[in-house]
C-alpha cells in the first residue's frame, strides 16, 4: 500500500529512531514529491501530518502551542493519532 512508505517515516520518529527535525524534513520530501494517487481518505490524513509537521517549532514549548506553532509533544500527539487512523484504513482494505 502507497500508505507504507509514510507509516515508516512516522513509526521511526514515534519510535524515536529519527528526531523531529529529521521527520519534519523527511515528510516534506516524501510528501511533496509523492506523485502517488492517493483516495480522499488517506490523503487527508497524510495530509494532516503535513500540516501538523510544518507547524511543529523546534523552539516551542508543550502548553505554548499556537495555531500556527506546535511543540515536538503536540506533534507526536498528532502523528501518533494519524499512524491509528492510517492502521484502520489499511485494516478496511
Amino acid at each position: 500500500m502507497i500508505a507504507d512508505k509514510y507509516k515508516q517515516l512516522i513509526e521511526d520518529f514515534l519510535d524515536e529512531k529519527i528526531t523531529a527535525n529529521e521527520f519534519q524534513t523527511q515528510y516534506f520530501k516524501t510528501f511533496i514529491k509523492s506523485d502517488d494517487r492517493l483516495g480522499d481518505e488517506l490523503f487527508l490524513i497524510l495530509n494532516g501530518v503535513f500540516e501538523s509537521a510544518e507547524c511543529y517549532w523546534h523552539e516551542c514549548l508543550p502548553g505554548q502551542e499556537t495555531s500556527f506553532e506546535i511543540s515536538e509533544q503536540q506533534l507526536r500527539k498528532e502523528v501518533n493519532e494519524a499512524l491509528i487512523k492510517l492502521n484502520e484504513l489499511q485494516a478496511e482494505d
